[in-house]
């Protein structure tokens, strides 16, 4: 008799221990195994930091509530910590692809300043052959080199290049936060370069139009592009330019220059090309082509 009582006893002791043994909570795994993999992506702790603490502090909270069996506590900063920790991983490698278009950027900028210096060198030895001709024909010609080399130093400086159209400046969408129309303070730079440039010739005119990569519909591109043109065009008004000199047209995601299939060229379609006329005060051709 005595013998069944204890035995009883004891499986009733095993079982309210197997009840109590606090069970592993599905939200706070997933959080721990999305921490764990951040912290490990060096593109993490190099682009993204601020993100992957944040999702440590939150990963801590849940632990915290965990360990004094809160379990009602724990599912929220374990949520919060798993998608800051996807987060950080995402604008990681956001930050990591951008930095690769740089590099490319630096490159592509490097090649131009030695095909101009090349330019600049052979212009300065027709120069000196023509001085060796004829002193009058040289005094006539060095006036318009350097009329002509003054204009080509400010379009270089705007960083211009040379279409059937006119120069183009493009303008890229770091000079615009996502979404919007608002120029960023990091333009005003580039666009009083161009407003004093057009200061300077006023004979000129320019065309401004807006494009953007292929994400989000026609019309909201259209609309968004059209808008970023006018952006800039307000700008160039506020600085003394007459709006009967400045044309504007929005091409939404017509016109690609780059692949829409990755970030990099996505962030080369989402610009802005202001194209300036020549000296004689005709309009600007309108765009064609694919």
């Amino acid at each position: 008799m005595n013998s069944r009582i204890f035995t009883g006893m004891g499986l009733a002791l095993a079982l309210g221990a197997c009840a109590t043994m606090p069970q592993p909570n599905a939200a706070l795994e997933t959080a721990r195994a999305a921490v764990h993999t951040a912290e490990a992506d060096p593109n993490v702790n190099k682009y993204a930091p601020l993100d992957l603490d944040r999702a440590r502090k939150d990963l801590s909270i849940a632990e915290d509530a965990s360990l004094h069996h809160k379990d009602v506590e724990v599912d929220q900063p374990a949520y919060l910590a798993t998608q800051n920790a996807r987060l950080a991983q995402a604008h990681a490698a956001a930050k990591a692809d951008d930095a690769r278009v740089a590099a490319g950027q630096i490159e592509r900028d490097q090649i131009m300043l030695t095909a101009r210096t090349r330019d600049a060198d052979n212009a300065k030895q027709s120069a000196t052959n023509a001085r060796a001709v004829a002193d009058v024909a040289l005094n006539q010609r060095d006036k318009a080199t350097e009329e002509t080399a003054r204009v080509q130093a400010e379009l270089d400086a705007l960083k211009a290049t040379p279409t059937p159209r006119g120069m183009v400046l493009t303008l890229g969408d770091v000079l615009f936060d996502t979404g919007r129309a608002e120029l960023k303070s990091g333009a005003t730079r580039k666009v009083d370069q161009l407003a004093q440039f057009l200061m300077e010739h006023p004979d000129r005119r320019v065309q401004i139009d807006g494009f953007t990569d292929s994400v989000g519909t026609d019309s909201y591109n259209e609309d968004l592009s059209q808008r970023r043109a006018d952006a800039v065009k307000a700008a160039l008004i506020n600085r003394g330019i007459e709006p009967s000199r400045i044309g504007t047209e929005g091409y939404g995601k017509a016109y690609p220059v780059a692949n829409n299939n990755d970030s990099g060229g996505r962030q080369l379609n989402r610009r802005v090309e202001v194209v300036i006329g020549g000296n004689n005060g005709t309009a600007i051709a309108p765009r064609s082509g694919i």
